[in-house]
């Protein structure tokens, strides 16, 4: 019983993990959509730097959207090693391997955290310049 507090945490923990990425991934996958919305509209018409902006957001949009899949796989991996792992401990007559393509279950952890923080930054870059971009084509629409 002296674990439970930490086994809850710990649960806690993966549930955010989980819900933070399926947020990430869907604001991604929206502001893909609002973007090529936008490259459909023909009174959208960036110059300068909303141009470059623009550009640029897209590939870290569609990479956030990567990066999310793929924490999600290498989560999913950790938590069959370390279901393994504890099954294991239990009976020592398991004879499963503890490693799914060479790699353990702390490395599919901490890859899973770095695919997180990755895919956070280059999201809040995606969409950072997708709506630099919105506000300097349409800045004249904003003021009276």
């Amino acid at each position: 019983m002296p674990d439970e507090p930490f086994s809850r945490w710990q649960h806690q923990a993966i549930a955010q993990l989980s819900v933070a990425l399926a947020l990430i991934s869907g604001l991604a996958l929206s502001s893909l959509a609002l973007g090529m919305t936008l490259l459909l509209n023909p009174t959208f018409l960036p110059i300068g730097f909303a141009k470059l902006s623009f550009a640029f957001s897209f590939p870290l949009l569609l990479i956030t959207t990567l990066l999310c899949c793929c924490a999600v796989v290498s989560r999913a991996l950790d938590y069959r090693l370390t279901a393994r792992k504890a099954r294991r401990a239990m009976s020592p007559h398991a004879k499963r391997a503890l490693t799914i393509f060479w790699l353990g279950p702390d490395a599919y952890g901490r890859l899973s955290w770095f695919l997180f923080w990755s895919s956070l930054v280059t999201f809040l870059l995606g969409a950072g310049l997708l709506i630099s971009t919105v506000a300097l084509v349409y800045a004249d629409r904003f003021y009276l």
